[in-house]
């Protein structure tokens, strides 16, 4: 598991108000068509909640590409995240 996942769970589940179940069925292939919760207003919610969380601001460009928790990870990467 990558290490940032349970935050990055925690973060969907504070912007996207979701109950222990679907936080725990989130994987790093989860994406936002596979759930229901993740619409375009959450999608800003989430950005919020991962900028606050990380310490980070997205761009963008990078927001409009966040739309998948594999790509969430790969940016928190890109950006130093430890």
């Amino acid at each position: 598991m990558t290490p940032h996942l349970d935050i990055v769970r925690q973060c969907m589940a504070r912007a996207m108000k979701l109950d222990d179940a679907a936080v725990s069925s989130i994987t790093e292939l989860t994406t936002a068509v596979q759930l229901s919760a993740w619409t375009s207003v959450t999608h800003l919610s989430l950005i919020l909640e991962l900028e606050k969380t990380f310490k980070i601001t997205f761009d963008n460009d990078e927001i409009v590409t966040l739309g998948s928790v594999a790509m969430i990870l790969e940016r928190l990467a890109a950006k130093g995240v430890k």
